[in-house]
């Protein structure tokens, strides 16, 4: 590879909208190496981008790399040296309540998002512990629930930039609905748990214009709300190519990331010359702005506070008895907590779903 390159990790239908996106958004060219452990995924990623890349002449190249998560991807970053890796591999899809239903997917369902947390952790701690040894200086990406994620990963001294969709997607949708060139006037406080109306308007994002509150966010978003979660892939997938766009240029560019240097949440950030910084309202401190975000994280059932991971008690309540330890736990022993939470998705993933478990939810 030469010039500014990426290392994509994962094959799935976020690897794909950004990859896609990337093809055509960068203004310079860079190298991709898209890795997966199947090669029918990876080749498939990277024909379709690359394809995309070359009718749009925009010079940036996909390689497709047949690889697990291990001592191959270590291999992988010894070789590449990237600029960057960009993390949208995890242990659990979010679309397998659709696709193999099961008493597994009903706990998830009943207990909420945040009891899946070790489990989209777990490959952007072991990504970068790799990077850390064959990749130094490369910097990293997460995608898969960085609101929390990346809170986690600061606390086992990981040093994350941030993470793209969410409060990005939900800011894009403002800015096109407001009729914005730019986010530059735009400033949102939103988390993951926003991508759906919260019951009590007062736990609704908040957001601001040219530093004036915006009211009437539920309305703002409203059709974002209704469109099928798959289906705004798409759109994550461009907000993440931009985001990564600027970083691997060292451009400057007023936008929006969850999980910005291990915060918790997502925030209205500048990303200049590689780096990632908070740009909030005058009247708006980062303890302020941290304080929201917690408190909406409740509504995903967790929260990472102090490197400490804590399941809100609606979560706990929901967990079988075979699921001791869960309820709260240290950073540092997320690879246990993801192996046993493995072990449980197993067993649960044996027993059939019922409809039942799940009415109303």
């Amino acid at each position: 590879m030469s010039g500014a390159s990426l290392v994509v990790l994962g094959t799935g239908s976020l690897a794909h909208a950004t990859c896609d996106a990337l093809a055509t958004v960068s203004p310079e060219p860079v190298d991709v190496a898209v890795v997966g452990r199947s090669r029918g995924k990876a080749d498939a990623v990277c024909y379709l981008a690359g394809t995309r890349a070359a009718l749009g002449g925009t010079g940036v190249t996909f390689q497709p790399v047949v690889a697990d998560f291990g001592a191959r991807l270590a291999d992988v970053l010894a070789g590449a040296r990237p600029t960057g890796v960009f993390v949208c591999a995890s242990h659990q899809s979010p679309w397998e309540r659709v696709t193999a239903p099961s008493a597994w997917t009903d706990l998830l369902a009943r207990a909420g998002f945040g009891l899946a947390l070790p489990l989209h952790a777990d490959i952007a701690a072991r990504a970068e512990r790799l990077i850390a040894t064959h990749a130094p200086g490369a910097w990293l990406v997460n995608a898969c629930f960085p609101d929390a994620v990346n809170p986690v990963l600061a606390g086992l001294e990981i040093p994350v930039l941030c993470g793209v969709g969410n409060v990005g997607t939900l800011a894009a949708s403002l800015q096109a609905a407001l009729g914005l060139p730019d986010q530059t006037r735009l400033q949102l406080l939103a988390h993951h748990a926003h991508l759906h109306p919260p019951h009590d308007a007062a736990d609704e994002a908040c957001a601001w214009l040219d530093g004036t509150p915006l009211p009437d966010i539920t309305a703002l978003l409203a059709t974002q709300r209704a469109t099928d979660r798959a289906l705004l892939n798409r759109l994550t997938g461009l907000t993440a190519a931009l985001v990564l766009s600027a970083m691997l240029t060292g451009d400057t560019a007023d936008t929006h990331v969850p999980g910005p240097n291990g915060l918790p949440g997502g925030y209205p950030v500048r990303v200049a010359a590689g780096r990632v910084s908070l740009r909030l309202p005058a009247d708006i401190g980062e303890a302020e702005a941290v304080g929201f975000n917690q408190r909406a994280a409740k509504r995903d059932g967790v929260r990472v506070e102090d490197g400490k991971v804590h399941l809100e008690p609606a979560v706990v309540s929901a967990l079988p008895p075979a699921a001791p330890g869960l309820e709260s736990f240290d950073a540092a022993e997320l690879t246990g907590v993801c192996r046993e939470l493995l072990a449980l998705r197993a067993e649960l993933r044996k027993q059939p779903h019922n409809p039942a478990q799940t009415k109303g939810l």
